[in-house]
């Protein structure tokens, strides 16, 4: 669930995280913004989505 502060930042769990930066990712555009996504951008969402994947692979190892 996310989180608005007072000060405007929206904090998002990392599950909602990686499924808004997956469709960004997709789509090439920032919904919120309307802007497109830069090559920094875009290599930050997929090292993010990357990282996650990773973790996921590990986690479920240790019960195989």
């Amino acid at each position: 669930m996310a989180v608005k502060l007072k000060s405007g930042f929206i904090l998002r769990n990392p599950s909602e995280k990686a499924k808004r930066y997956a469709r960004q990712m997709k789509s090439g555009v920032v919904r919120e913004t309307n802007r497109p996504l830069t090559t920094t951008d875009m290599a930050y969402r997929a090292g993010y989505l990357a990282a996650r994947r990773d973790n996921a692979k590990a986690y479920n190892s240790q019960f195989k």
